[in-house]
């Protein structure tokens, strides 16, 4: 008989002791077992789904995950974290910062506990764990057989997105930096620094990669993702040099990047996208994302 996983959720084996747990409509994570031990990638949403991860991992294996490894500090991808107490979290120095940012904290809380989504009234109590163990550049790990490079290329979707990238399998983790066929959520990003940030997550030459959501991506869904965020940076930096407005530019630029990625999940959320995207060209690159929301 086979094993039950949590509903929803398909268990992809991408090599030895290596996974993907991907979850239809919510957050991917990652399991990689090792000789001793187990790392997972991102703790989910809320500390319920984060012990549906804990039980799948005891239906793969008896041994105790030691390392918890957010991608970034978003609610959906790191707000389990508590759930492991006895295990280290790792992430970067900003993803650790920005979970201590109260202000911010309080906003994702409010986002999620005003959704009407199953987890709503769960979002209120969550005790946000940022990560103890931090890097600024990268950090090499190794799980049993398994070496893992985790990097950080530069601001993106958040100021402390990191990748897991594990050469030997030709596969790299990305967060909710490159979906394949999907837009991320922009309006906590850097949207001129992401260009800088896809070209670097590019060069490391993977095969594969695993997202925050959605399917696992070939190497020509990570360059799409990469051009879309160009894009998007470039159709509004041209509409800006030919002094549109905002409400313009949006328009302009949505209705370019249809043609090319109009069928991609998420298409409708790019018109706000591209506003952000304005508003953040106009202030600055180093303004803060809180102070760019609509």
């Amino acid at each position: 008989m086979a094993t039950q996983f949590t509903e929803g959720t398909e268990i992809v084996e991408l090599g030895d002791g290596v996974f993907a747990r991907l979850h239809a409509g919510l957050t991917n994570g990652g399991i990689i077992v090792g000789d001793e031990d187990v790392l997972v990638i991102d703790s989910l949403r809320v500390p319920s789904f984060a012990r549906d991860l804990i039980e799948d991992v005891k239906r793969l294996t008896p041994k105790p995950i030691r390392y918890v490894v957010d991608t970034h500090s978003h609610w959906d991808h790191a707000w389990g974290n508590e759930e492991f107490p006895d295990a280290t979290i790792i992430g970067h120095d900003n993803c650790r910062a920005e979970m201590l940012d109260v202000d911010l904290i309080e906003w994702w809380r409010n986002r999620a506990a005003t959704s009407g989504m199953p987890w709503s009234e769960e979002a209120k109590t969550v005790q946000v764990t940022p990560p103890a163990l931090t890097f600024e550049t990268s950090m090499r790990l190794h799980v049993g057989e398994t070496e893992l490079h985790l990097r950080y290329f530069g601001r993106a979707h958040t100021s402390g997105d990191i990748f897991i990238h594990l050469p030997q399998h030709g596969l790299v983790f990305t967060g909710d930096v490159a979906q394949d066929g999907g837009v991320p959520f922009m309006e906590d990003g850097y949207i001129a620094d992401w260009v800088g940030t896809d070209t670097r997550l590019l060069e490391l030459g993977v095969d594969r990669f695993v997202s925050g959501h959605g399917p696992i991506g070939s190497r020509a869904a990570l360059e799409e993702a990469r051009d879309f965020i160009a894009a998007m940076a470039e159709g509004i930096r041209a509409a800006i040099a030919d002094g549109q407005d905002q409400e313009t530019a949006a328009h302009n630029v949505t209705s370019s990047m249809a043609e090319r990625f109009g069928n991609w999940r998420g298409f409708e959320r790019v018109k706000d996208s591209a506003r952000y995207a304005y508003r953040q060209a106009q202030a600055g690159p180093d303004a803060k994302p809180s102070e760019l929301r609509a």
